[in-house]
């Protein structure tokens, strides 16, 4: 098959807008689908499912995320909607180990005050 007629196939078609027809993609995947041999079907939905996954996908902003102002919350609707960030950070301090941080603390301020370019300790 020549490169002219494989790019034609696979380019999805247009409207005005430059924006790919849904639906004219659907089409021509099923195409492929089918095309393909059925004994191979396993193995084309694993590729399908691993590119889902390393793909970054376009969250989709719902209209109602649009219309909330969250200034115009109450407190307690604010903290309920925020509950699993506060929660997070909730178990990242209970599960803090004051000596391991005494450590980390005690050897930043070394590092910094050894590459400071001022003879005076930041943190005397």
């Amino acid at each position: 098959m020549s490169e002219q007629v494989l790019s034609s196939e696979t380019q999805a078609p247009e409207t005005s807008d430059s924006e790919p027809r849904i639906g004219a993609e659907f089409v021509e995947l099923l195409q492929e689908i089918q095309e393909t041999p059925r004994e191979h079907w396993p193995n084309l939905l694993q590729m399908i499912r691993l590119f889902k996954e390393t793909v970054t996908m376009k969250p989709r902003v719902s209209e109602k995320s649009d219309k909330i102002d969250i200034t115009k919350l109450s407190l307690e609707e604010r903290i309920k909607r925020n509950q699993g960030a506060i929660d997070l950070i909730n178990s990242w301090v209970d599960e803090g180990d004051e000596e391991e941080q005494t450590e980390t603390w005690e050897y930043l301020c070394q590092a910094i005050d050894r590459d400071r370019l001022s003879n005076r300790p930041l943190f005397p």
